[in-house]
């Protein structure tokens, strides 16, 4: 055969046999033709959207938009989606298959689809035999990112809120505690605002002295204040440390507390999806050409053998 197309250039082969090629090519177009019909072909239709990544935090080094895709792909996305139309019906796929959640999810990774933009935008694509469908999964999966993004979002504050919760919880305690010492010193020693009641005090006293009076109480409270000043100075000072530390873990809780509660998005739709009028699969014509050409070429390697048998038979 190797030696016979040495001889015969292509272009001949073909002219020779242009009526029997003519005729295959015909007959590979028509039945391209029949079957890439509705009939065996369902038509697909196409829905996209472009959006945007918003109000996200960084947990690696990935980009934002690179986060957008690996939340997009992941498994409980996908499941919702199964799970809120139906996919294994809607693919004819039965739950008693023995390959079921293998052909669900290749069917799945078939005709949904997400890529980055150069723009770096995320593109969500969506394959469907009904166009309406079709729109409502690209809808649908950008309304479960946002969900998956807030859930990922909660959990990183409920634990935040519980570890501010606690310490807010030892700092009251430590405010309460050391309040109530300062209580009891007031009630029975007397003991009060010290700086000023002390000179006060021993202001008094010393007049007292000074003039031979005796007075009992302005004795007492003196001897109180020499007593348990210290104390209460020492008590006085770690409250206000601890008064600093309390106000500035209440922010913090405030903080958590308004990140967990929040409702926003995280996602911003730069091309909503729409309802397409026109079939994005099977592209009839490329069908029929491909079809044409593999079959003409194939056509010509059987033509190859015929001749180079033909031309090595003995006379």
């Amino acid at each position: 055969m190797n030696t016979y197309l040495n001889n015969k250039t292509l272009m001949e082969l073909a002219l020779k046999w242009k009526y029997h090629l003519g005729v295959i090519a015909v007959i590979a177009a028509i039945i391209s033709v029949v079957f890439s019909a509705p009939t065996f072909l369902k038509p697909k239709y196409r829905s996209f959207a472009v959006v945007y990544p918003v109000n996200i935090k960084e947990y690696s080094e990935e980009s934002y938009t690179e986060q957008m895709l690996e939340i997009m792909n992941s498994s409980d996305i996908r499941d919702k989606m199964i799970k809120a139309f139906k996919l294994d019906d809607h693919y004819k796929i039965p739950s008693v298959y023995k390959y079921y959640k293998t052909a669900l999810f290749g069917k799945f990774a078939d005709n949904v689809s997400y890529r980055k933009t150069e723009n770096e935008a995320i593109k969500v694509e969506v394959l469907d035999t009904d166009p309406k469908i079709a729109c409502l999964m690209v809808d649908s999966l950008i309304r479960f990112y946002d969900q998956k993004v807030r859930s990922i979002h909660n959990l990183k504050y409920d634990e935040e809120l519980s570890i501010r919760s606690r310490e807010l919880g030892r700092l009251k305690a430590s405010v309460d505690s050391l309040t109530r010492k300062l209580t009891i010193l007031g009630a029975e020693y007397g003991v009060m605002e010290l700086t000023g009641q002390s000179e006060g005090v021993s202001a008094a006293y010393a007049q007292a002295v000074a003039a031979g009076r005796k007075n009992e109480d302005i004795e007492k409270l003196f001897w109180n204040i020499a007593e348990k000043g210290p104390e209460s100075k020492k008590l006085l000072i770690s409250l206000e440390g601890y008064m600093t530390e309390l106000a500035l873990a209440q922010k913090a809780f405030n903080d958590a507390y308004r990140e967990r509660n929040k409702e926003i998005t995280y996602s911003v739709v730069v091309t909503p999806p729409f309802i397409s009028d026109k079939k994005a699969w099977p592209k009839r014509s490329v069908i029929v050409l491909m079809s044409v050409l593999f079959t003409l070429i194939m056509a010509m390697v059987v033509i190859g053998v015929i001749e180079n048998r033909n031309n090595t038979k003995p006379v």
